[in-house]
């Protein structure tokens, strides 16, 4: 992965509080830089009086395409609304990579997760993972992968950026992976050997924080993720700028177990697409910039297939 260096002056750097969003702390390896956060953050989203705790619960997982302390603040109150219209206490999961979510849902260990369009694909072909809902942002159930680079900086194109420090955010991440993957191997290179050095965040908005904060060179982030950050004026959105913009592809679906009961996946879809119809959740998913939930498409994922499997051919050719 480039050259072995220790950023000693950047630990401090992503030690820092920027926008409210938390802080997150780095972990070093050989070859790779990794932001870490805890193994799993619990929290139930009922208060703790013994009523709450006699109901059943709603166990419900986030991937972290946000940073712990960021989801939990902006999906607890989302996911206690849903608990309550089931009149169920929901517990809500947090694992630090996406394949840490699917596994969850795979054991059957949650009931409901959130999950990025990378691990949809990849849960559905390993044990038939089912789209409950997914979300809608400006009229649309796509988003894209962005290209950041410190809006100070001189680089004008993904280019620009070989032989520099580059963000990912997780190894299943479409946006945040596969894109810009995707993007060298129809150069015919590879990450290894285009960036200096690459290292994983665990999520969209610490890849962002990297740019912002001179961790990195550059980063591919999900739009949704980056235009919301805009929208809320966190600082560290404001400090970085697109330089590339992906095609579009099917957006982060909510999604079950397919040995769910029906009665339970039924009650759960019909309450996420009448979400909107009550002003005082609207506002909530307003400020999350979702404006209703949806019946999503299998189909609209097959744009993300067809590159996994075009880069997979291209790693076992040595590529």
């Amino acid at each position: 992965m480039g050259r072995n260096v220790l950023f000693l002056v950047v630990v401090t750097a992503v030690l820092l509080t920027i926008g409210g969003l938390g802080a997150f702390s780095l972990s070093y390896e050989p070859g790779s830089v990794r932001v870490d956060t805890a193994d799993v953050v619990t929290q139930s989203c009922c208060r703790d009086s013994q009523a709450a705790y006699d109901k059943p619960t709603l166990r419900v997982a986030i991937a972290a395409m946000i940073s712990p302390e960021t989801t939990k603040k902006y999906y607890g109150e989302l996911m206690r609304e849903i608990g309550r219209r089931m009149g169920r206490r929901t517990v809500f999961l947090q694992r630090k990579t996406y394949a840490e979510v699917n596994e969850l849902l795979e054991q059957k260990e949650v009931d409901v997760a959130f999950v990025c369009s990378g691990p949809y694909i990849e849960g559905k072909k390993r044990f038939g993972m089912e789209i409950l809902a997914v979300p809608v942002v400006n009229g649309r159930s796509f988003y894209r992968s962005l290209t950041l680079v410190h809006k100070d900086s001189d680089f004008q194109t993904f280019e620009d950026l070989k032989g520099k420090r580059f963000a990912f955010t997780d190894p299943d991440s479409n946006t945040g992976h596969l894109v810009p993957r995707y993007m060298l191997a129809e150069r015919g290179t590879t990450p290894e050997s285009f960036f200096g050095e690459t290292f994983f965040t665990n999520s969209h908005d610490n890849s962002i924080r990297a740019v912002a904060t001179g961790l990195a060179d550059g980063a591919s982030v999900d739009s949704l993720v980056w235009y919301f950050m805009k929208a809320a004026k966190a600082d560290i959105a404001e400090q970085t700028r697109i330089i590339y913009e992906s095609p579009e592809y099917g957006i982060p679906p909510i999604v079950v177990h397919p040995g769910l009961s029906d009665e339970i996946k039924q009650q759960l879809k019909e309450i996420f697409l009448a979400l909107d119809e009550d002003p005082k959740v609207l506002a909530l998913m307003r400020e999350l910039r979702i404006e209703r939930f949806d019946t999503g498409r299998d189909s609209d994922y097959n744009t993300v297939r067809d590159m996994r499997a075009w880069v997979s051919q291209m790693n076992k050719r040595g590529l």
